[in-house]
């Protein structure tokens, strides 16, 4: 009978033995997450390697972080990354930033503007072309107003006019073009890199 309980007081101190050690790394475990979610700071996206000009971003490229507060806020989140392109280079451990990102599609305007001399039949809607703008007089070389503007619809004006060529362009072109308008210069539509 003797041996009896001893083997159940051994078993019963092994028991709490486990019971005991599960218990301490549960608490490391909790203080551990505690800890990080109360630390103070801003999350941030960070490159993990070098990312060139033209890269398009992707998980594994980037990690979120928490730094100390930020004097401005660089306002991208992970998802909002992701599937961008770089607009310039980006080193490795530097903070992302919407200004180191290609314009995403949805920060593209649209706008109609008449064009001096109707494009090929090739330039349909959806199709990427460029925007160059031509002095009437011929006197000074043609000057690129929109790069890789996507054509939302092409009409003729209605007054026996230029034709009018509906695009999207990046929201930093729409000064260009607008000031392009204003002047005595002509459009002209050549094939962008998508066409």
């Amino acid at each position: 009978m003797s041996s009896i309980l001893s083997f159940l007081r051994r078993r019963l101190a092994t028991s709490r033995t486990i019971v005991g050690i599960v218990l301490v790394v549960a608490s490391v475990v909790g203080v551990v997450g505690v800890v990080r979610l109360s630390t103070p700071g801003e999350r941030v996206i960070m490159a993990i390697s070098f990312l060139s000009a033209g890269t398009v971003i992707t998980a594994d490229a980037i990690d979120e972080v928490r730094v100390s507060s930020l004097a401005e806020n660089p306002g991208v989140s992970l998802t909002d990354v992701i599937g961008r392109v770089v607009g310039s280079d980006i080193g490795a451990g530097e903070i992302i930033t919407a200004r180191l990102l290609e314009p995403s599609p949805s920060s593209r305007v649209q706008i109609s503007v008449p064009i001096g001399v109707m494009p090929p039949s090739t330039v349909k809607s959806g199709a990427t072309v460029d925007l160059w703008a031509v002095d009437e007089d011929g006197a000074n070389p043609p000057v690129t107003v929109a790069l890789n503007a996507s054509v939302v619809a092409i009409a003729d004006s209605g007054f026996g006019g230029d034709a009018v060529l509906t695009v999207l362009v990046d929201a930093l072109e729409v000064d260009r073009v607008l000031a392009v308008l204003g002047s005595s210069h002509v459009i002209v539509v050549t094939s962008g890199e998508n066409t």
